[in-house]
């Protein structure tokens, strides 16, 4: 009976370790700014179920903006937009107003990743293009597309 309850909590401690990480499905996203890495080492941005997400903290410190955490919820001030994501919600506040963002923001490892389109286009006032088949995405502040 003892073997039975070990074996059970091992099997459940392997099973909550595994979907506490990254989906099998996400794929890292080689992200740009304005031609050159925002990430020399990879994993600032993903794809996650078709949409491409970037890290929050990494994407504020590209635009030197600030960053505030209220529990679940991270505001992002970027000149003078201010935003507030919150973990598991597809509704992004900007200034006075709330979108519908393509899909929640979303905590991978401990960070919050939000739609890379979203916070490009949205709060730091920039443009974003990305390649077919979501390998790569560029962020164009100082360039034409």
């Amino acid at each position: 009976m003892m073997r039975s309850a070990a074996a059970l909590i091992l099997g459940l401690t392997l099973f909550c370790a595994a979907a506490a990480s990254a989906p099998a499905d996400d794929r890292v996203v080689k992200l740009l700014l304005d031609g050159r890495p925002v990430d020399r080492a990879g994993g600032v941005a993903v794809a996650h179920n078709g949409i491409v997400y970037a890290d929050l903290v990494d994407l504020v410190k590209s635009f030197n903006g600030l960053l505030t955490f209220q529990g679940p919820a991270v505001e992002v001030s970027i000149g003078s937009t201010v935003a507030r994501f919150t973990a598991g919600s597809r509704t992004a506040k900007i200034d006075q107003g709330a979108i519908t963002m393509r899909g929640p923001a979303i905590m991978r490892n401990g960070d919050m990743y939000v739609p890379l389109e979203t916070f490009v286009v949205r709060v730091a006032k920039a443009k974003v293009r990305v390649a077919p088949g979501l390998s790569q995405a560029e962020i164009l502040v100082n360039a034409n597309p």
